[in-house]
């Protein structure tokens, strides 16, 4: 009897837990299933959020182009008075011509739209939006705006120096022919990138070729030429006098320009702008220089610099050196614009450079035993093509910010 009773509680216990191997198996791949269908539709929408981050962006890279494209600084100028406003200036305008056109609805701002697939049904969109006037009080934070006032010491906001710009991307499927987003057009994903963009501002305390803290560390040597031209400084000066060989050249009008202790030649004092914030707008910023430089471009180099036959100098733009510059002998070294130096500079033969050369610290010209020349002219016309070209609207990328949403999520 006890073994028959036996048998029977061990098929039922061996009914029961194949029962429950069943259940669990079921549970299991129904999560497994649940869980990849969940992940699948994620990814799905996280590819068009992706898209529509893209799509922001592309707005922050049409808007720079807009504003670089104006010919004078986008500004109202101080204390505009109505109907003008702060943020007037930022005003896309549409054309009937496509590519005359900067919008196709310039009641809200600079709004492109284009197509994504070849089918013709997913289409992007970017926004980005003028301030309304009145404004919104004190602005509409998704709107572009003039922030010079709270960026540049001395500047107000209306100057046009400084412009926040917030760029909203959309991914869609365009089915009707109505007004965006309307009925039966489905959203389908958005994101919001911001940004900010920076024009140097550049500031030189005298237009002459050199331009030194105190001129007593200041040596030309034989073959040395400093040339300011027919009304420009050859060397101006906060103080000092420099020496200058009998075999070495400083010309212009004055060859040295009188001493004035109330020159800037901070980073923020030439350029308008923090040390910082300037290495965020550089075209590159290395630690070590490499070469070719680009032409027409903004270098900052974070520490010494020396330029030899092997590397020469051979560039245009603005160079800026945070330490000490050294142009080797027989480097045939040519710059062209703007050079901008925290420390020393020994600039040996044969070198010419055109434009403006700021120095905080000493500056050495050609050696005692030259046997070819080492120049540096003042050339305005370098000076304005640099400004024009290279301290247009930058973009401050270390403060560019990314916000994605999915639809429905």
């Amino acid at each position: 009897m006890k073994k028959n009773i036996n048998k029977s509680d061990k098929g039922v216990a061996l009914i029961t837990t194949v029962v429950l191997l069943f259940a669990v198996m079921i549970i299991v791949l129904t999560g497994a299933q649940l869980i990849s269908t969940s992940f699948k539709e994620t990814k799905y929408q996280q590819n068009f959020v992706a898209e529509a981050e893209n799509v922001a962006r592309a707005g922050i890279v049409d808007t720079i182009s807009w504003f670089r494209r104006q010919s004078t600084v986008v500004k109202s100028g101080p204390s505009p008075t109505p109907p003008h406003w702060i943020d007037e200036p930022f005003n896309p305008k549409y054309d009937a011509d496509p590519t005359k056109s900067y919008t196709i609805d310039e009641n809200i701002g600079l709004v492109k739209e284009y197509q994504l697939s070849e089918n013709g049904v997913k289409w992007a969109r970017y926004e980005i939006k003028r301030q309304t006037n009145p404004a919104v009080a004190p602005y509409d934070s998704n709107a572009v705006h003039d922030i010079t006032g709270s960026r540049i010491p001395s500047k107000q906001d209306g100057d046009g120096l400084a412009w926040s710009i917030v760029s909203t991307g959309y991914v869609y499927r365009k089915v009707g022919t109505g007004p965006f987003t309307s009925p039966p057009d489905i959203l389908i994903s958005r994101a919001k990138v911001s940004t900010e963009i920076r024009r140097i501002d550049i500031t030189r305390p005298e237009n002459s070729a050199v331009i030194v803290g105190n001129a007593n560390n200041v040596v030309i040597n034989k073959n040395g030429r400093i040339r300011g031209g027919i009304s420009n400084a050859g060397i101006a000066r906060k103080s000092g006098s420099p020496t200058i060989d009998t075999r070495g050249e400083v010309t212009g009008n004055p060859p040295v320009a009188p001493a004035n202790g109330t020159y800037d030649l901070s980073v923020i004092g030439i350029f308008g702008i923090s040390d910082l914030e300037l290495r965020s707008l550089a075209d590159r910023c290395e630690v070590v220089f490499s070469t070719p430089i680009p032409d027409m471009s903004l270098i900052y180099i974070n520490g010494n610099a020396t330029f030899t036959e092997s590397k020469p100098l051979r560039s245009s733009g603005i160079l800026i050196i945070n330490g000490d510059l050294t142009i080797e002998e027989h480097s045939n070294s040519l710059y062209s614009g703007l050079i901008y130096i925290t420390g020393n500079a020994v600039i040996n033969t044969p070198c010419l450079i055109s434009g403006c050369l700021i120095v905080n610290g000493s500056l050495t010209l050609s050696s005692s035993s030259a046997t070819d020349v080492a120049e540096i002219d003042y050339d305005e016309s370098w000076i304005n093509t640099v400004i024009q070209q290279v301290c247009q609207y930058r973009e401050n990328k270390s403060l560019t910010h990314t916000f994605k949403l999915i639809q429905g999520m």
